[in-house]
């Protein structure tokens, strides 16, 4: 819920979770369940240790029908982010 809050109350442009450890995995499931179940419609981002593209692509993107990816690392998370800000690049 803070997580979520914090979005709704900051007007966040996008949202990523971050897995460090296994347990983390089904949160980022709950997080998107929860944006869907809220109406949250920004960007999820995915990353981190314990994720993979897979795992986002079979049980996070069905639980959101907002756009959600995985990002390898946070070096590259600036490229995608910097994409889904621009419109012309969306």
């Amino acid at each position: 819920d803070k997580i979520l809050n914090a979005v709704i109350e900051s007007k966040a442009d996008i949202l990523g979770l971050s897995g460090l450890i296994t347990p983390s995995l089904d949160e980022m499931v709950f997080v998107a369940q929860e944006m869907e179940r809220r109406g949250i419609k920004v960007p999820l981002l995915i990353g981190g240790a314990t994720t993979s593209k897979m795992h986002t692509a079979v049980k996070i993107a069905p639980k959101f029908s907002g756009f959600s990816c995985h990002v390898l690392d946070a070096s590259r998370a600036v490229g995608v982010v910097a994409s889904l800000l621009d419109d012309r690049q969306r």
